[in-house]
Parts: C-alpha cells; sequence; structure tokens
C-alpha cells in the first residue's frame, strides 16, 4: 500500500540517465520546472521538431493542425499524470530491485500511455475512420520513446541544475543562502568545507558531516566567490574556514588541512587577499 509521503513534495526520486550518472530530483522541483520558461522553450523546440514532420514519419494524421494538436494532448496527459507517476514509479523500483530506475524505463511506459490515448481521442473526434491503434506503428512507439528521452535528458541533466543555481542567487540574504543537493536543501552558511570522493560528496557543517551522492560540479553552480573558493577540484572550503594558505595546503581554525593544487596556488592567495580587503572595508 502507498503510503501518502510518496507523494511528499520534497520525496527524492533518483534515476538513472544515459550517460551512466544517477539524477536525484524532487516532486517540488519537477512541477516547479512545468511552470518555468525553460519547460516551454523546450516544449516549442519539441513540437516545432515533431508537428512539422511529415505525415509517413510521424502520427499519420493528414492535417498539420491535427498533428500540432496531437502533441498538445500528449503533453497534457504526459505532463498531468507524471506528478503522479514518477514518485509511485521511482519508490516501486528501488522497493523491488534496491537500485535507480532507468529514465528510459521509468517513462517509456507513461509516454507510451499519453500517446495512445491521445490518439484514441483524436481519432474518435476527427478521423473516426482510422482506428487508433493502427495509426501508431512499432517505429512510431520507438521514435516517440528516444525523442522523449532526450528532451528528458537535457531537463535533468542541465535545466533542472540551471534553475537550482538560479534560485540559490536569487536567495534572499536576511533569510540565509540555501544549496540544493540530491534534492535536498542545506544552509550555506553552516557548510564549513564539501569534499569530492567518487560520486559523492563529503558535507562538512557545524553538525558533523554528512555523506550524499552528488557531484562536487552540482555544488559548484550554486556557490560564488564570495562564499568559498575551490582549492582543488576534490575540495571546496568556506570563506569564513580559511586560516592560512602554506605550500600545498590551507590550514583551517579547526586544524585540518585541506590541499591546494599547484596550478590554483596564486588564484587562492589572491582570494584570500581580496576576502581581507573586503573584511577590513566591511
Amino acid at each position: 500500500m502507498l503510503r501518502m509521503r510518496e507523494f511528499d513534495p520534497d520525496h527524492e526520486m533518483r534515476v538513472y540517465v544515459s550517460n551512466g550518472s544517477i539524477v536525484h530530483f524532487t516532486l517540488r522541483e519537477m512541477k516547479q520546472f512545468f511552470c518555468s520558461w525553460q519547460m516551454w522553450l523546450l516544449v516549442v523546440v519539441g513540437f516545432f521538431i515533431l508537428a512539422t514532420g511529415h505525415p509517413a514519419t510521424f502520427p499519420q494524421f493528414d492535417s498539420f493542425w491535427l498533428r500540432l494538436s496531437f502533441w498538445f494532448v500528449v503533453l497534457f496527459f504526459y505532463v498531468g499524470m507524471s506528478l503522479y507517476y514518477a514518485p509511485v514509479v521511482c519508490r516501486f523500483w528501488e522497493r523491488v530491485f534496491g537500485v535507480p530506475i532507468p529514465l528510459i524505463v521509468a517513462s517509456a511506459p507513461l509516454l507510451l500511455a499519453s500517446t495512445y490515448l491521445a490518439c484514441f481521442v483524436l481519432c474518435n473526434l476527427f478521423e473516426p475512420s482510422n482506428h487508433p491503434i493502427s495509426v501508431m506503428s512499432w517505429q512510431m512507439n520507438l521514435r516517440n520513446v528516444l525523442v522523449a528521452h532526450l528532451f528528458e535528458t537535457v531537463a535533468l541533466l542541465w535545466l533542472i541544475p540551471a534553475q537550482r543555481a538560479e534560485r540559490a542567487r536569487d536567495a534572499n540574504p536576511s533569510l540565509g543562502r540555501k544549496v540544493t543537493l540530491a534534492g535536498r536543501s542545506f544552509d550555506l552558511d553552516i557548510i564549513k568545507r564539501v569534499k569530492s570522493a567518487e560520486h559523492y560528496l563529503e558535507i562538512h557543517g557545524t553538525h558533523g558531516v554528512e555523506v550524499i551522492r552528488e557531484r562536487m560540479a552540482t555544488f559548484l553552480d550554486q556557490v560564488t566567490s564570495t562564499d568559498g573558493i575551490q582549492t582543488h577540484r576534490s575540495h571546496w572550503v568556506s570563506r569564513h574556514q580559511v586560516d592560512d594558505l602554506r605550500t600545498g595546503h590551507l590550514r583551517l581554525p579547526c586544524g585540518a588541512e585541506v590541499p591546494v593544487a599547484r596550478s590554483r596556488q596564486n588564484i587562492v592567495r589572491d582570494w584570500m587577499e581580496t576576502r581581507d580587503q573586503d573584511a577590513d572595508l566591511a
């Protein structure tokens, strides 16, 4: 029996994408993306590609406007059902197999259901002589799944992370900055340093260390030079934690040492001087 927390807006969902990485997102982020200008730009591009295709290549409606209507109806069903479908299928797959679900496996049934439902509605309304099943061939179904998968991959790998970064930049300073990692929000003020270890991040904060599955690039997209400094490809340090720069490493107030890449020695030194000057002016 599914529980209500399946539809918690901050419930984390995980999927495998085509490049082999695991993407984390929440139901809240899905809703925000569906309402964003990035989503509708993606829709316009997709409609142009799909609706202008030759009738022999795309769903066999003779009218351009009918083909365009077909994809509008598909999008309506797909978006409306995905908000309920995604958390259920992701949770079910992880319960049964213990791993995140591949994106194409998760989205293909919903995409096919949406296309056949749209085809059934439009055929009955405008072309009753066409049987809905005969209009859709297996080649069309395969192509539709692959095209949808391409757009979904773009959304998960680039557009949703870009929205996270934009929200972080626009955050009200009086309320405290936050970063979103693995579908969760972290107060930037309590993060002392971040270390990347393979596919995981070690978040060293005021309350201890937390390990999450996320990329360093996702974190760096949400912070600026005024927040801290990346000393090494695997290390980032808060501006409030940098105590002293020595050859090959930074020393922190707690006594820990963070490596500094040779190529970044001068960058870190200049950043520390700018930080100290800003502190004096303040």
